[in-house]
């Protein structure tokens, strides 16, 4: 195969009543050497419902107001695997991804009849008091070092780490989410494991 390939993938949907989406992924493979390899992909996706469920609320006498509402919701996501092997016996894989997503809610409304043939006869408009735009962003990576000492024993070392932040804003910013996503706490795990192998 090649030392540098590229890739991409895209979707795209819409139905009857104003809802729509779609995304695209394009990414490079790069072998920089035999021992050595690059896989970087990103994927961006927008979701726009307009019957998204938001949530149930208690009504005097014991019924429930099944509140709904239109999101418009964006996603980026960064995909990162590196392998690298340094010896027949002692390889390093690395995988990172950042991701943000952010959901603005507009048009509340509460369900009335769904199983109304009409679309409009389903929801009626109401005015709802809460907040639920959000913005969530994450970032997780496994890092594993592997280590065969002898024929059939192997040591691994592993760190994982997590960041992950939330705010109730509904609208995405590339520079503003990424910065404040690697500012926020870290949330770290270590492992080791090893096998022995018996000759017996």
């Amino acid at each position: 195969r090649k030392d540098l390939s590229f890739y991409y993938n895209g979707d795209y949907g819409r139905d009857r009543f104003n809802s729509s989406r779609y995304g695209f992924s394009p990414g490079f493979n790069w072998r920089a050497t035999s021992s050595m390899s690059l896989n970087l992909g990103v994927r961006y996706s927008v979701n726009r419902d307009d019957s998204q469920w938001v949530q149930n609320t208690a009504l005097p006498g014991g019924a429930t107001r099944y509140v709904f509402g239109r999101i418009d919701q964006k996603t980026v996501s960064i995909n990162t695997r590196f392998n690298y092997t340094m010896t027949p016996t002692l390889s390093l894989q690395v995988y990172a991804e950042p991701f943000v997503s952010a959901g603005d809610y507009t048009n509340f409304k509460e369900l009335v009849d769904g199983r109304a043939p009409a679309y409009s006869d389903r929801y009626r408009p109401i005015v709802h008091a809460g907040n639920p735009d959000f913005n969530i962003r994450s970032f997780r990576t496994t890092n594993v070092l592997r280590w065969e000492y002898q024929p059939g024993s192997t040591l691994f070392v592993v760190w994982q780490a997590g960041k992950q932040g939330f705010e109730n804003i509904g609208d995405f910013r590339f520079g503003r989410d990424f910065s404040n996503l690697f500012s926020a706490p870290s949330h770290n795990t270590f492992l080791v494991k090893f096998s022995y192998w018996l000759n017996m």
